[in-house]
This record gives structure tokens, sequence and C-alpha cells, in this order.
């Protein structure tokens, strides 16, 4: 019987997606995961991210290979980035796309967004910068009456997430949990 050829084997394999994030601390990973747990129990149905980790995203890798190939640029990157403080501290949405969120203030709001802007321009990616907004999702498609859910239950919930903006890390999509479950490195800015 003959083996099977490479191309053969790359439409049989499924290639993991991953993800380069910024975490909050584990406390404020917690929080968020109550806020998403109350969501819940308002919308049983479920809705888009009610599982996922609190984490603000800040690029994408559709394949292994592609992924390979950027690598040690993101490294490179990550040792001109300074660190810094950053806050969390409103409520928002994005009507069209059905989501919730937590928004940074301002002045975190520029420094994050500058962020995910040049770690694309570094890696040679074209990015349209009215589209970037750093957030921290609490639910995705949330239509209609889902959104005015989340709308009314945290409408009067103060929120004032702070932590050091240090470090990204990388997670790999585990198709097992079918969720980026997997960390796989931890990437220290100006190192």
């Amino acid at each position: 019987m003959p083996l099977p050829s490479l191309t053969h084997l790359i439409v049989m394999k499924e290639i993991p997606l991953y993800s380069l994030v910024i975490f909050p601390t584990q406390e404020q990973i917690e929080l968020v995961k109550s806020y998403k747990q109350l969501l819940k129990s308002h919308i049983p149905k479920g809705y888009g991210s009610a599982n996922a980790k609190a984490h603000i995203t800040i690029i994408q890798f559709k394949t292994h290979l592609e992924f390979m190939l950027y690598i040690n640029q993101i490294r490179e990157f990550c040792k001109s980035v300074k660190s810094q403080k950053v806050i969390f501290n409103s409520w928002g949405k994005f009507e069209y796309a059905g989501a919730f969120f937590i928004s940074p203030d301002a002045v975190s709001k520029v420094y994050l967004d500058s962020l995910i802007v040049s770690i694309n321009e570094y890696l040679g990616f074209k990015i349209d910068t009215k589209n970037v907004n750093a957030h921290m999702s609490i639910g995705r498609k949330l239509y209609g009456k889902d959104m005015k859910i989340a709308e009314e239950l945290f409408g009067n919930i103060q929120v004032n997430l702070k932590f050091n903006c240090d470090t990204l890390q990388v997670r790999k999509f585990n198709n097992q949990t079918k969720q980026y479950s997997d960390i796989i490195e931890k990437i220290s800015f100006g190192k």
C-alpha cells in the first residue's frame, strides 16, 4: 500500500490556530469569569465567549506554518516594547458585531491599540487602524434582547481592572476542549 502524499496528510490533519494575547491578573481572570457566568445564567442558550478566559487579543495565526514563520519576529518585537500599567474601567459594546466588553481608559486604549498596530506593521501585515479597538470580551453573538440583558445586568456594576501589561502569551487552540486552553509561550516585554 503506497504512503499518502504530503498534500493528503495536510488536508487530513487539522492545523491548530494560535492567538497572541495579553492576560490580566489571575484574580481579574476569575472576576471576569464570574461576570460571564452571571450573563450565562440569564442567557441559558449560551453565547460566544461564554467560556473564554479573560484576555485582550493582539493577533491570530491561522496555521502552524504561519505561526512558525513569525514567532521569532514576535520575540524580537517584544524586546522593544515598554511595559505599562493598563486600566479597564468601563463597559462597551459593538452593537453591529454583537459584542459586549470591558473597555480600557483613554491612556490604556492608546497604548494597547498602538501595540496592536505596531506588531502588525512590524510583521508586515496590512491593518485598518480604524478597526483596532482593544477590549476584554464578556460576550459575543449577543443581538437584540440578549444585548439588552447584558447592558441591564452590568449597567450598575462598577468595573476597575488594573494590571501591568508586560507580557504577550501565545495560546494554541485545543481541539479536544474547543478552546484556546494551551499556553505554549510567554514573551516578556523589554527582554
